[in-house]
């Protein structure tokens, strides 16, 4: 029979290929194996390594072959590359380097403690001794009481008439002033009540430049209740007087510290400028809210009393610092035997801790008097004035200290680590180095692995 069709040839052909792939993949079998045994042989060499060191790896010995999508088919031998990987190295000694510090630094619970004592100490006081400055129906609705220990500030000075007693009468009397009118026409809203809240002169800290230049010039400089400002001449001074000025100017405070409306708080007069605002069932502006709150007390014996929750948590905090520094001789020493610029650098963060507590601790006294404000029905009698200007001197210092440049404390950070690796090295026993190989990978593992 003849065949049409003759695939011996092709048969065979194929054949030869499937023995051929064959006997190479029992070559590629037979290399697997030795892979094998060169990656166990390298395993023993390495734990046999770490255990002249003294460590114990955690190698892992299912070198059979794994998933592809499995994540754990990182074997002893990824591991090691990836841990001591040069460039791996390199990004972590650059990152710890241009590591910036931190922008305050960390408080431990004691301190916490200490800012949450003061600041609640300080809401305490300003709830049961500052209050406002007297007895007042605020609005016709709601009856408040005054605080006792301004209300004691008033009596001092004064006899059981209100009259002053003789030293301040004397001052009075002495230390006649050209600014001390009680009423003038020209001025809006100059009456017996306000000449002190609108002539600059009485004014306990600005009254030292205007009421002097008034005394020189026979004048008087005013606010009016409509926000103007007013020069007005009045009577020359003798010549004595204008010499005698600032001690003329001080008398004259003193003899009206202990009157009955007494003094403004300083700086309180230039409020008249802020002619705008409607606060409050009257609608009243800002100028009309300062110009009230002086006409019921808020004046500068009030600020003696509201003063009190401030010094408390200034002394608590600040004392709390200064002992934490004595208490400690490691600082003490270090500020004795370290460099210039690690003593800076340690002066820096001490403010930075103390400011970062008082920030703090103000916050929780200014929180405590918002709290206040609102319980005593919006009065702004209850605002306790000098712990907002805490809370916004410490908020400002908080700012700085946010912004400032951290470069010098980042070159003594890195002085300080190098310092460190470099005594962790020096502290290497040399009779451990006797039970090393003396390969050169090997002392570069085992002093890598020390400096960690």
């Amino acid at each position: 029979m003849t065949r049409i069709f003759n695939f011996d040839d092709e048969l065979q052909e194929s054949g030869k290929q499937i023995l051929n792939i064959h006997s190479d993949l029992a070559e590629i079998r037979k290399e697997q194996r030795r892979d094998t045994d060169e990656l166990e042989n390298l395993a023993s060499e390495l734990r046999e390594i770490y255990s002249k060191v003294g460590l114990s790896p955690e190698f892992n010995n299912n070198l059979s072959p794994q998933k592809p999508n499995d994540l754990s088919t990182f074997t002893w031998d990824d591991q090691l590359f990836l841990t001591h990987n040069p460039l791996v190295a390199e990004a972590r000694i650059k990152a710890e380097i241009f590591r910036n510090p931190e922008l305050l630094p960390p408080l431990s619970g004691l301190d916490y403690a200490i800012v949450g004592i003061s600041g609640l100490a300080a809401c305490i006081i300003d709830f049961l001794i500052v209050r406002i400055p007297k007895d007042i129906n605020y609005l016709g609705k709601f009856r408040q009481e005054g605080s006792s220990f301004t209300g004691w500030l008033r009596t001092l000075g004064t006899d059981d008439k209100n009259q002053l007693n003789p030293f301040l009468k004397w001052c009075e009397q002495v230390c006649k002033v050209p600014y001390d009118q009680s009423v003038n026409s020209n001025i809006q809203g100059f009456s017996p009540k306000t000449h002190r809240l609108l002539s600059l002169g009485h004014d306990p800290l600005f009254g030292l430049i205007f009421g002097i230049l008034d005394i020189l010039n026979g004048s008087i400089t005013a606010f009016g209740t409509n926000g103007s400002l007013q020069i007005i001449k009045t009577f020359d001074p003798s010549l004595t007087d204008k010499v005698f000025s600032p001690l003329i100017w001080i008398g004259h405070i003193v003899s009206d510290v202990c009157t009955k409306m007494g003094i403004p708080i300083p700086g309180w007069a230039f409020l008249q400028i802020l002619q705008f605002g409607s606060f409050g069932e009257k609608g009243r502006s800002i100028a009309e809210i300062s110009k009230w709150m002086y006409l019921n007390g808020y004046d500068i014996r009030h600020l003696v009393t509201m003063s009190i929750p401030v010094a408390v948590i200034e002394i608590i905090v600040r004392s709390y610092h200064y002992l934490s520094l004595v208490d400690s001789p490691d600082k003490l020493q270090g500020s004795i035997h370290s460099s210039i610029a690690t003593q800076e650098i340690a002066r820096i963060e001490s403010n930075l801790k103390l400011h970062k507590m008082l920030f703090l601790a103000h916050a929780v006294a200014a929180s405590g008097n918002a709290l206040k404000v609102f319980a005593y029905g919006g009065n702004p009698l209850a605002i306790n004035l000098p712990q907002w200007i805490f809370f916004l001197k410490e908020s400002i210092k908080i700012a700085q200290t946010v912004s400032r440049d951290k470069t010098p404390e980042k070159l003594i950070h890195n002085r300080k680590k190098i310092d460190t690796e470099w005594d962790e090295i020096r502290s290497i026993q040399i009779g451990r180095l006797s039970a090393l190989d003396t390969n050169s990978s090997t002392y570069f593992d085992y002093f890598r692995t020390a400096s960690q």
